[in-house]
């Protein structure tokens, strides 16, 4: 790639291996000073960023093949955008510091516009950067969707407000569903009237025992529940979004699980006492039909109703 239009060779030639047929260089000369005048721009605009010429031509390859860009078209695109996207993505160093500094403080308010509580936007915001750089296996790191088409404040102000509402949905779908897995296996016409008397009385007690012994799950545990019984995800995808085998996956499903429902009778007998026996049934319960009961959340209807009792709350705010 020696000569005046290096920068431009490189640029078509990842175009076609991008495509799989041969581009077509539309005004060679003129594609070569727009790179130069891109490569320029960015690092002017990130200072402190160090990313090889070659590494951003390639990504804005990658873009033009992506979202059907010409050459000249690349000059309209948020150029420093790109280019602070593009050394987040290849980890170049003071990247990422760069991109918090300055998108933080956006990504933040943004969240809080839908977020109740400090600690609720918090982990949102956390997992949201760890998905932008990094990905969530098998997912791409987010920043690979920017195309430099919008500023990435206002594309970063999008994606956290999705980012927002996806997890509320799902921590509402979870926290429903697993009060409703409470409640049924509680007040199940299955047994002994005096035994439905006491699920009557007690059931406050056992869904507050599920909530918690829920919060303080550590996290891998806590997302492999969430995932296989409120988003259905099967056994051997978590698998592959963690990187293990199947057999370990079903594993670590079954150890959450146990250890689930081993904090929710702790809680039970420290909340209840260890005398009764009859609370100690009850328990059993829980775990008896914990499974099916959180699987519900499978059956598309209720889903179907849950999004609608989300957009209802949406539309209320």
């Amino acid at each position: 790639m020696s000569g005046t239009a290096r920068l431009a060779t490189l640029f078509w030639e990842e175009i076609a291996s991008r495509l799989g047929s041969p581009a077509t260089p539309d005004g060679e000369s003129d594609c070569e000073a727009i790179l130069t005048d891109a490569c320029a721009r960015g690092r002017a605009g990130n200072q402190g960023i160090s990313l090889s010429e070659p590494a951003f031509v390639r990504d804005l390859a990658r873009i033009a093949a992506r979202d059907g860009l010409t050459a000249a078209a690349l000059a309209q695109l948020a150029i420093e955008d790109l280019y602070l996207a593009c050394a987040c993505r290849l980890r170049a160093p003071r990247a990422a510091m760069l991109l918090d500094l300055r998108h933080r403080a956006g990504i933040r308010k943004s969240i809080a516009r839908v977020a109740r509580s400090s600690d609720d936007v918090a982990e949102i915001e956390q997992q949201l950067i760890v998905n932008l750089l990094v990905g969530s296996p098998p997912a791409a790191p987010i920043l690979e969707a920017y195309g430099g088409q919008a500023p990435l404040e206002r594309w970063l102000h999008v994606v956290a407000h999705r980012s927002a509402l996806t997890w509320q949905r799902k921590r509402q779908c979870e926290t429903r569903v697993f009060e409703k897995a409470a409640r049924q296996a509680l007040l199940s016409a299955e047994t002994p009237a005096e035994v439905r008397f006491l699920k009557a009385r007690y059931h406050r007690d056992f869904a507050e025992a599920l909530t918690e012994a829920l919060q303080v799950l550590d996290e891998r545990d806590h997302l492999i529940l969430r995932w296989h019984f409120v988003d259905a995800v099967t056994v051997d995808r978590i698998g592959k979004m963690f990187g293990v085998t199947q057999p370990t996956a079903s594993r670590w499903l079954a150890a959450a699980r146990e250890k689930l429902l081993a904090n929710v009778k702790a809680r039970l007998r420290n909340r209840l006492g260890e005398s009764s026996g009859e609370i100690a049934s009850l328990a059993g319960l829980v775990a008896s039909r914990l499974d099916s009961l959180l699987s519900e959340s499978r059956d598309p209807q209720y889903m179907r109703r849950m999004n609608q009792r989300r957009m209802r709350s949406t539309r209320d705010r």
